[in-house]
């Protein structure tokens, strides 16, 4: 179906020109508008369909606070930028030598699918399963059920080649995820959260540690309701007394009146030691809760008193470090021991160098505060994502396809992506022990953003251009599928039927993801490209064995059965209907966490060494890391604002999620138009440091280090510190000149700066927010090219 962004906007003006000359005519009176359930990671809605054609969008009734980003579904739906034939680079397709150099720099070659689907399926067939690394990572590309980009690919790669190489851990939490469990027994970051009932009865100080809790809300891993939004001016109607303790000055801090404490980006734990020290010397720590529910603190105190490296982490101590005065320490570890407080931790702290410390401190902290289980008080790390403090249904909601069993062990832990290709067959330490990088030779990505998610942008683009094939399902000309050398054009999720459950905290809610509108141009759903794919490696017995002998409808249809609904509505008319509810029960309101341990930490012991809090953990101890010890601590950050480096680049830049996507996802939509400053991102620049450098709030300005360049659009504000940036994260990336090695980056992808350095030894996470970079205003004769992030690449023979 032919049909492009221009076309839909063209008819939708013209139905507008005919009614406004004739305001009494009959026009659009036989037109039959369809509503059509739907729902995705911005929200649920009705799809307004009129001759097959989208042309409007509804919130369900279940979206107490509907975001303008589902607004952006018809444009990107239609969007010139949709991959609309099977493409390959021009190049690889000769099989000329040294092709590999050209990726990214040359234009595609239209092809049909049965050309494109021989092509992979011999690529695929020919190279060892061991050498194919399988880089469709995380879910946020389509929140169904059946159709799971990541879900799918796996299944295909497990059922039909027994597996390839995966990735180990995330980006979203690769630190925390490593050691939380080793301290408090759970991630914690996607743990179930005190209710927001018990917050608002018993809390009284509310400190978000760099937590952001409106804007990360606004999305979820399937699909938010945005129910917290109403619970915020009963917050504030309560008489809770908020800190924020973070570089930037958020949203949610202005919304609350929040005492804003101005910490130096990557020295929270620095602060949280000197909070400790003194609550310990003053023996206003809560010595009864230490005694009976953690385990290692005397192993821990050495440390803190600086018996063990000459250094006491005394308030003092801190304020050299964070910039936060010792008064100012002081007053506040004295203000949470002394009144009901709440630590609302965030994902941002543990996406840095040592980031694993992050989290283990503020556990540390919270139990010698001595609060932990009790209503309105202890510490959270999911306040801030998809729901958190919502109650509970109790109820099955829809499970997943299953991927099978991979039976290759290799994996690349998440951000290691391009020093493993670069590196093949490199001994690294990973979770105390070594694991070995295997050599990729295939990279297959599905409904992720490698190029996107990716530190180091040119580092990786290097990478790229040493494997032999790349090959990518995409709907859109995004950054990776502009660097691949196979590009099979996928359907949006608006193309397919599909099934998914709303809120990862209350679980209250199955939705229909009705199919709205047929496929695009040439697009295919990811699950029947590779049921062809399936078909075209192993025959019909093949591709039956990862099809599973089921329709599209037969399979959302079991994943019905297996939940709760059918006790509430029959499937027949749960599909009419777009969604089934379940009542959330009276007592999940009075949800505590860690309350069950508090009252009995014997027969509710923790999945630690244990049984309690590790402060000291003998596991990790043994580990015998240089950059992770056996208890929390301060570790100096190779770049950050207390180090010589900064005379050359003088400020910490900070990538925050972005208010207005969800990542990436939108970027080649009109909603950009709503923040991008002359289609650039914007940079958050402090009004006194953008005055020292003569820049003005809309200047387009060069941000820079060792690593990269890009441009941005400057935001002034007193928002943000002094000596920090800030640049959302999910730009599309622009090389300036894609034939130079590491071009200036013109739409301000921020990941073209930030530091592919892992956090540790232990977790080999991603350290994005740790990285210096210079700013400077473009001289006058500096001539900026127009940006071409939302532009396809040249395709022969289309």
């Amino acid at each position: 179906m032919a049909i492009s962004r221009r076309n839909v906007l063209k008819a939708a003006a013209g139905m507008t020109a005919v009614a406004s000359v004739q305001p009494l005519g009959a026009v659009g009176a036989f037109k039959q508008i369809e509503k059509i359930p739907h729902a995705t990671h911005f929200g649920p809605f009705y799809a307004k369909v009129e001759d097959g054609i989208l042309k409007g969008i509804e919130p369900q009734k279940s979206d107490a606070n509907p975001s303008i980003m589902i607004q952006g579904i018809i444009d990107r739906t239609y969007s010139d930028t949709r991959v609309k034939y099977p493409c390959v680079r021009k190049s690889y397709l000769e099989g000329r030598p040294g092709h590999q150099a050209l990726r990214g720099k040359e234009e595609f070659v239209r092809v049909s699918w049965e050309t494109a689907l021989e092509l992979v399926a011999k690529k695929i067939q020919s190279t060892p399963r061991e050498n194919i690394y399988n880089a469709s990572y995380g879910g946020w590309g389509h929140v169904g059920r059946l159709h799971n980009s990541n879900i799918v690919a796996g299944r295909f790669f497990n059922t039909v080649l027994g597996g390839a190489v995966g990735t180990d851990g995330e980006y979203s939490n690769g630190a925390a995820g490593r050691v939380n469990p080793g301290i408090v027994g759970d991630m914690e970051v996607y743990s179930q959260q005190t209710t927001h009932e018990q917050m608002i009865d018993n809390c009284k100080v509310y400190v978000m540690w760099g937590a952001d809790l409106f804007k990360c809300n606004r999305i979820d891993y399937v699909v938010p309701n945005h129910i917290n939004d109403t619970y915020y001016p009963k917050y504030k109607k309560a008489g809770i007394k908020f800190i924020s303790i973070d570089p930037i000055y958020t949203e949610t801090a202005q919304m609350f009146d929040a005492e804003w404490i101005k910490i130096r980006p990557n020295t929270d734990v620095a602060l949280m030691l000197g909070m400790m020290h003194h609550l310990y010397k003053t023996k206003k720590y809560n010595k009864g809760f230490i005694t009976k529910y953690t385990d290692g603190f005397d192993q821990f105190l050495p440390y803190l008193l600086g018996n063990t490296d000459k250094t006491p982490k005394t308030p003092e101590w801190a304020e050299k470090i964070t910039e936060v005065s010792a008064k100012k320490i002081r007053e506040l570890a004295d203000l949470f021991v002394s009144t009901r407080t709440f630590l609302a931790g965030n994902w941002a702290m543990q996406r840095a160098q040592h980031g694993e410390q992050a989290d283990w401190a503020l556990i540390t902290l919270a139990a010698m505060i001595g609060q932990i289980g009790l209503p309105g008080g202890g510490f959270g790390f999911s306040m801030h994502y998809a729901g958190g403090g919502q109650a509970n249904s109790g109820y099955r909601t829809t499970p997943g396809l299953a991927q099978g069993r991979n039976r290759v062990k290799l994996t690349i832990p998440a951000s290691r992506v391009a020093e493993a290709i670069l590196n093949p067959g490199k001994e690294i330490n990973f979770k105390g022990k070594k694991i070995t990088y295997p050599k990729i030779d295939l990279i297959y990505l599905c409904g992720a953003s490698l190029v996107g998610h990716e530190p180091d942008t040119n580092e990786l683009i290097s990478a790229l251009r040493r494997i032999d094939t790349f090959i990518v399902h995409e709907p859109w000309w995004t950054p990776s599928a502009k660097m691949a050398d196979i590009v099979l054009p996928s359907t949006s999720t608006l193309e397919r039927d599909d099934i998914t459950s709303g809120s990862t905290y209350s679980r209250n809610m199955i939705y229909a993801m009705k199919k709205v509108i047929n496929p695009v141009f040439e697009s295919k759903d990811d699950f029947e490209i590779f049921a062809l794919l399936s078909e075209k490696i192993g025959g019909e017995q093949v591709k039956h064995r990862y099809t599973g002998g089921k329709t599209y409808m037969e399979w959302i249809k079991a994943f019905y059965e297996k939940s709760d609904g059918p006790a509430f509505k029959e499937f027949d008319q749960f599909w009419k209907d777009g969604f089934v509810e379940f009542e959330i029960p009276k007592d999940a309101y009075n949800f505590v966490r860690h309350a069950d341990f508090r009252e009995n930490p014997i027969d509710n012991k923790l999945a630690t060494e244990s049984g309690k809090i590790q402060i000291f953990s003998p596991k990790f101890a043994s580990f015998n890391l240089p950059d992770f010890k056996g208890h929390p601590t301060w570790f100096e950050p190779a770049e950050w604002l207390g180090s010589k480096q900064i005379q050359k680049f003088p400020f910490h830049l900070l990538s925050p999620h972005p208010r207005y996507r969800v990542h990436s996802q939108l970027d080649n939509t009109w909603v950009r138009d709503m923040y991008k400053i002359q289609g650039r991102e914007p940079v958050m620049i402090n009004t006194q440091d953008a005055q020292k450098l003569g820049i003005k709030h809309g200047d387009i300005v060069e941000v820079y280090n060792d690593r990269g360049r890009l441009l941005a659009g400057a935001y002034v504000t007193d928002n943000i510190r002094n000596g920090v940036v800030a640049i959302q994260e999910g730009a599309w990336y622009d090389p300036e000149n894609p034939q130079e090695d590491n071009p200036r980056c013109n739409a301000g992808h921020v990941n073209v700066l930030t530091s592919s350095r892992p956090t540790s030894q232990m977790a080999q996470a991603t350290s994005v927010n740790t990285a210096l970079v210079g700013i400077r205003k473009l001289r006058k004769d500096e001539v900026v090219s127009p940006y071409h992030s939302t532009l396809p690449p040249k395709i022969l023979g289309a």
